[in-house]
This record gives structure tokens, C-alpha cells and sequence, in this order.
């Protein structure tokens, strides 16, 4: 295998198809990438097995050949190289990197295990990049993080009415987002990792739409010249809709950017940032935030706010809180109530496609 690339356009594609792969398996392959050349065309892919990534750029190819990389090792040495052309030129045992007056040797994988691709290869259903990425930057945090949670760790994408529904949960938190487009048939319900979803979102801008193909095993997604495949989580996912309050009479409407700002004055006093409850004591034209510490204090900080409802005092994971907000995107939010112990509700005003439902912490 020999060819020569721009550095910027090798590096974006070892990057992206690197993400995929992982250096935690007991299979060595794993934390390679497979460089297949064929004329012109350089195919790069990652994987860990439940995750592909595969970028296809064109080169001035010399030589066709087959070869696995270490994956960071070879990302990190090209992204570092100066700019200009960088030339591939594969030996017996390792595979020599040079730009301008740079040179390294690598040495090359070995095995013939590497995972075969397993995604859909054609045109899918295809939908706006810029809507799609703003959904998941949305939606994708609200996922367990926590690897034995099985299908929470996952994002359900669901056809209704027409539209996409993006839904996630740890089971203290719950986003749902829906998006005016119709790649998945009405009644039709797939869930999807949020780590392959994370990955995915930072394709997004390379390209102005992506398509999706979803098969009995896998989704292929699709974004200018990379492909993402990534394998469906089976199980039961939450009944969501019945989660959803029916009746919120307590509502408080406020400026989002305030409410952050307090928010992260009120935590100077938290030792951890994270655990420590907020407190909102909600009445009449305002909103007090209270932090208490044993260790360094009270913080307390009360703002304008249009409140409508009975009075009210409210205890809240401050980070779980902060994100929901963060997440929203509007300037001026909602949060709902029936009673303290009840799901809060959480909107944008006049963007009702994004809902945000966290669980208060008991007094």
C-alpha cells in the first residue's frame, strides 16, 4: 500500500472512524484500523464491535494494499504532522508516515479477525443534519451512563404521527424531542446506544443531511462519505407517555440564563457540586434558590419570576436541573408542577417539541 493526502483531510478521517475503536477489548484488532486502498479510494474503519465507523476519502493512490493501524497512535501522529501532503508507504512489518521532514514507522496489527462490515449499504430515509444534531444534543445526556441499565442506555426513536420522537431516561431524568420529519414509519419504535448517538452527533456538520437505515439488528446512518453503523438494544423500554403529567397547575416561567447564572453562584457554597441539593422556595413574583453546606455555608439568591399556582418548595439534583435548562435552548422556560414530590416539567417557552421531566430529591 502506498498514497499520498492532505494532512487536514487524513486526519478528519482517522479521527472520525477512530472513535469506533477501542483499546479494552481482548481481541488486539480491535484497537486498530483497517486501511483498505483501491485506486484512488482510501476506506478507513473503527470498530469495537458493536460500533462502526467507516470513512472514504480519495488519495493519490499508488499502491492498493490492505492494512491495520494502531488507531490512536496513527490519528494522533497524523493530526501532528505540518500541513501539506502526507505520504502512506506500507513495508513488511510497519507502515512508514512521513510529511515534509517528518518521518515516523509504525508498526502494523496483525490477525485476519477484524470485524466484516455489517451496515446497510444505499440511499435511507434522510432528514436535515443540523435538526437531527440539535435533537441529540438534547435528548442523548439523559441516557444511563450505566452499562447495566441495558436498554436505558439507549435513546428510543419512535415514528408517531408523522414525526420522529427521541426519548431517553436514567430513571431520574426523561427528555423527549420531537422532530417534523418522517424517517421511521408511524408505530415504528427502534432503540439506539447514546454512546453511538454521541459519536454520531459529531459527524453531523460535515454534511447538510443524513440518512438512516434501520434493519432488524442494526442502524446505518449516513453522513457525507462516513458511515456509522451501530447494533439495536433489545428489551422493554419505558411506557414514557404515562410518565408524562397529565395536570401541572403550579407553573414558573423565568428567564433561562438567570436561573443559570443563580444557579451556579448558589453552588460556590456546594462541596460537591453535583450531589448537593437546590432548593426553590416558588411564591408570589419570585423564586428563591437556597444551597446549605455544613462545611461552607448557605448561599441564597431569590429572582423575578411569573408564578402562577399555589406556593410551593422544591428540592432538585442542581446538575440533573442545570442541564434541563441547558438543554432547552429558549430564553425564557417553564417548569411545572402538581406537588413537590411529583415529576417537574420543563419546556422552552413556544418550543413545545422538547420536554424535559426530573424527578425532585425528597425533603
Amino acid at each position: 500500500m502506498q498514497f499520498r493526502c492532505e494532512k487536514e483531510v487524513l486526519a478528519e478521517a482517522l479521527g472520525a472512524a477512530s472513535r469506533a475503536a477501542t483499546g479494552r477489548s481482548t481481541n488486539p484488532t480491535m484497537s486498530c484500523l483497517r486501511l483498505v486502498l483501491a485506486g484512488d479510494q482510501l476506506r478507513i474503519t473503527g470498530t469495537d464491535g458493536d460500533l462502526t465507523i467507516d470513512a472514504s476519502i480519495i488519495v493519490a493512490g499508488e499502491k492498493d494494499g490492505v492494512v491495520l493501524v494502531p488507531a490512536k497512535l496513527t490519528s494522533d501522529i497524523v493530526r501532528s504532522l505540518p500541513s501539506g501532503a502526507v505520504k502512506f508507504d506500507l513495508g513488511e512489518d510497519n507502515v512508514e508516515i512521513s510529511a515534509s521532514r517528518v518521518n515516523f514507522t509504525v508498526p502494523i496489527g496483525a490477525g485476519d479477525d477484524f470485524p466484516k462490515w455489517s451496515g446497510t449499504v444505499g440511499q435511507g430515509a434522510s432528514m436535515s443534519a443540523k435538526d437531527f444534531s440539535e435533537a441529540l444534543r438534547q435528548v442523548v445526556r439523559s441516557a444511563s451512563t450505566d452499562d447495566t441499565r441495558g436498554v436505558f442506555t439507549g435513546v428510543l426513536l419512535s415514528g408517531i404521527d408523522g414525526r420522529l420522537r427521541l426519548v431517553a431516561t436514567d430513571s431520574y431524568r426523561m427528555s423527549v424531542r420531537d422532530i417534523n420529519t418522517n424517517v421511521l414509519p408511524d408505530g415504528t419504535s427502534v432503540v439506539i446506544p447514546a454512546r453511538a448517538l454521541g459519536e454520531l452527533q459529531k459527524l453531523l456538520s460535515i454534511a447538510e443531511l443524513v440518512s438512516i437505515n434501520i434493519t432488524e439488528n442494526d442502524a446505518t446512518f449516513e453522513v457525507g462519505s462516513v458511515r456509522l453503523v451501530t447494533r439495536l438494544l433489545t428489551g422493554a423500554f419505558a411506557d414514557y407517555q404515562r410518565l408524562i403529567p397529565a395536570n401541572s397547575p403550579n407553573k414558573l416561567v423565568i428567564s433561562r440564563e438567570v436561573m443559570l447564572e443563580a444557579i451556579r453562584r448558589v453552588k460556590h457554597v456546594a462541596r460537591d457540586p453535583i450531589g448537593t441539593p437546590l432548593r426553590l422556595e416558588i411564591k408570589e413574583d419570585s423564586v428563591t434558590l437556597r444551597m446549605v453546606t455544613p462545611d461552607n455555608g448557605e448561599a441564597v439568591e431569590r429572582i423575578d419570576a411569573v408564578v402562577q399556582g399555589a406556593d410551593i418548595e422544591i428540592r432538585f439534583n442542581n446538575e440533573l436541573l442545570t442541564q434541563g435548562l441547558d438543554a432547552s435552548g429558549a430564553d425564557e422556560i417553564t417548569i411545572q408542577t402538581s406537588e413537590p414530590g411529583k415529576l417537574a416539567l420543563i419546556r422552552g417557552v413556544g418550543q413545545e417539541d422538547f420536554t424535559y421531566l426530573l424527578m425532585p430529591l425528597k425533603s
